[in-house]
């Protein structure tokens, strides 16, 4: 529990340190704005952008920091089990994603006035938050370079986030719902859509589908790509930081 809690704290060091935090606050800030004071604005939009993307980024430059600090050497060559380390960096990245959940939920309930069950938008928030950032770190594992995982989370981010807030949008025919099933981010916003509008918006099996899909994407990306790979993939990343840095 200590070396848990003691990751956690590294996390916010260096989000502290490399700005992430302030940035994470600005953003939350500006979005909050933006559902103020420009209400006939779509707010799912917002959640969307904060819940599917962020994390993603975040999670990026996290690592990519981390590995210039050489802070990931600690988690790397720890005794404690791989899911230590794995449940304390997702924590700590669920944590900084609070910050503008209480602020859009402050904005929707009060300026907003709208009303929906705040725990189960919680719920899919967090669900949502803790599937991405698990695409974030699949991600990081199986690519080869910095590089390809730039060019990775770019990809997943245009086509399998921005493709679901397009189609929020009606800007892609109803029929591709069907297609769209294996896009986390289109999952989780089936489910923001039936809290936030309040009545049936999606038939009763895409929702438990939406739900089971991603309880299934989370656990299996977990079990069979994270927890084996991850201390491995810690050390290929400082090893080849101390190569470029021979040179």
């Amino acid at each position: 529990m200590s070396k848990f809690i003691e990751i956690i704290k590294s996390d916010f060091k260096y989000y502290l340190k490399f700005g992430i935090l302030q940035t994470v606050v600005i953003l939350s800030l500006l979005f909050a704005g933006i559902m103020a004071f420009f209400p006939n604005f779509d707010a799912l939009i917002i959640i969307y952008i904060t819940v599917f993307i962020l994390p993603v980024i975040i999670f990026s430059i996290s690592f990519f920091l981390e590995s210039e600090e050489k802070s990931l050497v600690p988690l790397a060559t720890c005794e404690c089990p791989s899911m230590v380390p794995i449940l304390a960096k997702l924590t700590s990245a669920l944590l900084l994603l609070m910050i503008p959940f209480v602020l859009d939920i402050f904005v929707m309930a009060l300026v907003l006035n709208t009303h929906f069950n705040i725990l189960l938008f919680f719920l899919v928030y967090l669900l949502a938050a803790v599937m991405h950032v698990v695409v974030g770190t699949v991600l990081a594992i199986i690519s080869k370079s910095t590089s390809i995982m730039s060019v990775s989370y770019i990809a997943y981010i245009v086509i399998f986030s921005l493709i679901p807030i397009f189609y929020a949008r009606n800007l892609i025919p109803t029929a591709l719902q069907y297609v769209m099933v294996i896009s986390p981010a289109y999952l989780s916003g089936i489910l923001f859509q039936e809290i936030y509008y309040g009545y049936a918006y999606s038939p009763i099996w895409l929702i438990v589908l939406a739900i089971a899909l991603q309880l299934v994407y989370v656990s299996a990306m977990t079990y069979f790509v994270i927890r084996p790979y991850f201390k491995s993939y810690l050390i290929l990343t400082i090893q080849n930081e101390g190569i470029k840095k021979g040179k």
